[in-house]
């Protein structure tokens, strides 16, 4: 992309006396100049007001204010200003000039500067204008660049009044969008999830968006703190400062977050660390779109329309905020002056926040047929699989552990424990890895697995590895069965294995790797920086065994009572690990599959527990439950007793080859793009 033109203009009030001065992209810089003496702090306000009962009147401009409009416009562009301006203009030939505002003083930030309008027209405005792009600029020692998105458009909307309302005349604006493959709208966070005390929570679940879009209200309180509103809880109001949510925002989504949009009274209303649309730029995105003032419902939603077909419009090469605002603000004024009321606050020198080189879009992926038998589990079954879901592939009726039991009783036998024939294999192991010591334990686990290690993979197993979308699965299997399935079914994605150190719960994991395309597994020397989230596929091995590695590779096991209360639980609770953060955020986003796990056996309920932060598990997860097991499990399942949370979790019971033969028409999740 070539290099931007731009013109920075600082606009600062010394007294009653409004100074300028600016700088160009090319070097220019201009000494300060004051606006003359009829450019007062008081005019400037009048001017603010006559704006605002405007908007809030839902009218055009009035002819008194338009011929002000005029006089202020000629007052900033005068002189040395308005001939660099010009030869910006002429040398940035077919691209938009970017004119940003750096203003300091509350007054300035207040004043509706896209109203100004150029003399001798009428609708010339400052904030409408096709070849000039006006934004309100912030200082940040962040570095800015525009974000490449070869797919499509992440939004998330984040909605404290709740799923009606507001959120649905938003996705009603973009429901041509969303349709064309342009935007993804992802599961919004609304109502009592947009509280206090879950908001953070939820963000962190969350899928990382490129846009977010609060839907709320605004304030700056007495001591000029800029405020969005909450869900409220227990009949209270909740706010939170912007500071703390730009801080969130950035925590959670990092670099692939550009934009912000404010759809919030008073979100770009100054107090004394600045505007909130300010605080989350410098802190939070790249830019942010906020109000000056109140909008009607109906012009809310056309600026949302108008906004975002400009900005994701599938053909670009670049999403354009500065022009996509520009062209809303042209739509909206041919109804009101609800147009100057959207304002842009931008970050870095450039307005195309959006890199869309090579993308290509598609209409979201239909839903995946099921045949046979399988089609009685929808929707339940089918709901899951036409969306990302994370899969838990548990170790019940694992026909491994029959043979390791058998040669644990063996052995303790041989060592004249005969004591353990009653007890479950937790409770074997325990006692084995007291009396002789954990090596030893390893040592029969071991002697009890080398002859499985070739071992076919059930064709469960297999289906499911198939039909497994990016993000983090886990499986409490001892062989690395799923990860064969996965390679084997998905030769062209790349798949990470993970499995923690289970001798030290602060320990760095162990961690190979599958590049897409090639063959051979290999060892890492740590976590990647960073995961692709719409490509990488992530296989956390949480009880341990072995690893696929280029042959499998043991290293330990969770085979205790002290190992699955310790390993889980550790020394900071429930809390997992620092190097899982991540991951657990990405996994607590999306439905479970819940694949041969028991409600009734402590240890799956544990493991539950941990993955979930005592939560229930998200809307939409599912416990496939063979039909071999008792059908008042499926009850407890769907009941809730014994779960994170009191979650329920929908429950089937089926025969699993049956099952499996089912899944095999089921077409795989399409590799997707950022």
């Amino acid at each position: 992309m070539d290099q931007p033109f731009w013109l920075e203009i600082e606009l600062e009030l010394h007294g009653a006396e409004l100074r300028l001065t600016a700088r160009g992209s090319r070097g220019e810089r201009l000494p300060s100049r004051s606006l003359g003496s009829e450019v007062t702090r008081e005019r400037l306000t009048a001017f603010t007001k006559s704006v605002g009962r405007a908007v809030s009147s839902g009218q055009p401009l009035g002819a008194p204010a338009l011929s002000e409009a005029r006089a202020l416009h000629a007052a900033v562009f005068q002189g040395e200003l308005r001939d660099v301006a010009a030869r910006l203009l002429e040398a940035a030939k077919d691209r938009p000039l970017l004119q940003r505002l750096m203003l300091r003083d509350p007054v300035l930030q207040a004043f509706p500067w896209e109203a100004l309008c150029e003399p001798d027209t009428s609708e010339g405005f400052w904030g409408s204008s096709p070849r000039v792009l006006l934004a309100r600029g912030v200082t940040s020692a962040d570095p800015w660049e525009p974000r490449e998105v070869a797919g499509a458009v992440r939004l998330l909307a984040i909605a404290p009044s709740g799923a009606g309302g507001a959120l649905g005349i938003l996705k009603d604006a973009l429901s041509d969008r969303i349709e064309a493959g342009e935007i993804e709208w992802l599961d919004p966070i609304a109502g009592p999830r947009a509280g206090q005390r879950f908001l953070f929570e939820q963000l962190r679940r969350s899928k990382s968006p490129h846009i977010v879009h609060f839907l709320g209200h605004g304030t700056v309180t007495p001591d000029a703190r800029p405020m969005l509103r909450l869900a409220d809880e227990e009949g209270e109001e909740a706010w939170i400062s912007a500071g703390s949510l730009a801080q969130e925002l950035s925590a959670s989504f990092g670099e692939d977050l550009r934009l912000v949009v404010l759809e919030a009274c008073e979100g770009a209303a100054p107090g004394a660390f600045g505007s909130a649309a300010e605080i989350l730029a410098r802190a939070g995105a790249n830019a942010v779109v906020a109000h000056l003032w109140p909008v009607e419902a109906g012009m809310a939603r056309l600026c949302s329309k108008e906004l975002y077909r400009a900005l994701a419009g599938s053909g670009r090469e670049h999403g354009d905020v500065a022009a996509s605002l520009a062209a809303a603000r042209r739509t909206m004024l041919l109804q009101s002056a609800e147009g100057f009321s959207p304002v842009l606050t931008l970050r870095g020198p450039d307005a195309a926040i959006f890199d869309f080189e090579g993308r290509k879009v598609s209409p979201p992926v239909a839903r995946r047929a099921l045949s046979g038998r399988a089609r009685s589990l929808a929707p339940a079954l089918q709901g899951l699989l036409e969306r990302p879901f994370s899969m838990v592939l548990g170790d019940h009726g694992q026909d491994n552990k029959s043979e390791f039991r058998r040669e644990l009783q063996r052995f303790l036998a041989e060592s004249g424990d005969a004591g353990g024939d009653a007890l479950s294999l937790s409770a074997l192991t325990q006692r084995c890895a007291l009396r002789f010591g954990q090596e030893k334990l390893y040592e029969v686990f071991q002697d009890a697995l080398h002859g499985k290690l070739d071992a076919h993979t059930p064709p469960l197993v297999a289906s499911l590895g198939r039909l497994l979308g990016p993000g983090v699965h886990v499986t409490l299997l001892w062989l690395p069965l799923l990860e064969r399935a996965i390679a084997e079914h998905q030769p062209d994605r790349t798949v990470y294995v993970i499995q923690p150190s289970l001798l030290d719960t602060v320990g760095k994991p162990r961690v190979v790797k599958r590049a897409g395309g090639a063959k051979a597994w290999t060892k890492q020397a740590g976590l990647p920086n960073r995961f692709d989230r719409e490509g990488d596929l992530v296989v956390l091995r949480l009880y341990g065994g072995y690893l696929p590695e280029p042959r499998p590779v043991f290293t330990s096991a969770m085979l205790t009572e002290d190992q699955h209360i310790h390993g889980l639980i550790g020394v900071e609770g429930f809390r997992p690990p620092e190097w899982a953060d991540g991951l657990m955020g990405w996994l607590r986003n999306q439905p479970g599959l819940f694949v041969g796990l028991s409600v009734l056996e402590w240890r799956h309920r544990m493991l539950l527990r941990w993955l979930y932060d005592q939560r229930p598990a998200p809307k939409g997860s599912l416990s496939l439950l063979s039909i071999r097991v008792d059908p008042a499990e499926q009850e407890i399942w769907e009941s809730g007793g014994g779960l994170p949370g009191t979650g329920r979790i929908a429950a089937l019971r089926e025969e699993p080859d049956e099952l499996s033969a089912a899944l095999a028409a089921v077409a795989p999740p399409e590799a997707t793009t950022r």
